[in-house]
């Protein structure tokens, strides 16, 4: 299950196999983008570290990241504001 606020692109997963004993299972967070783990000393009670996911990762960066405009987005950026400066290109 996902956590909610800065957690929410991670799932909290246990690390280990059906048939471990309770205890030796490990609390890590799984990067829903890139599928990166991260394995914070606290467990589920730390936070993800987004710097061990791969690079290009949405999770690290965020939604969002300079020249990440496909060539859809430019194409409806063009008919929607033709005479917008960078409009074109």
């Amino acid at each position: 299950m996902a956590v909610k606020g800065k957690k929410d692109r991670y799932f909290e997963l246990r690390q280990g196999g059906p048939y471990d004993a309770p205890g030796e299972s490990t609390e890590i967070y799984k990067c829903t983008d890139c599928g990166s783990e991260t394995t914070p000393a606290d467990g589920w009670n730390g936070a993800p570290n987004p710097h061990k996911c791969h690079p290009g990762c949405r999770a690290n960066h965020g939604d969002w990241k300079i020249g990440g405009a496909t060539r859809l987005f430019k194409r409806n950026f063009d008919r929607v504001f033709p005479n917008a400066p960078g409009a074109g290109l």
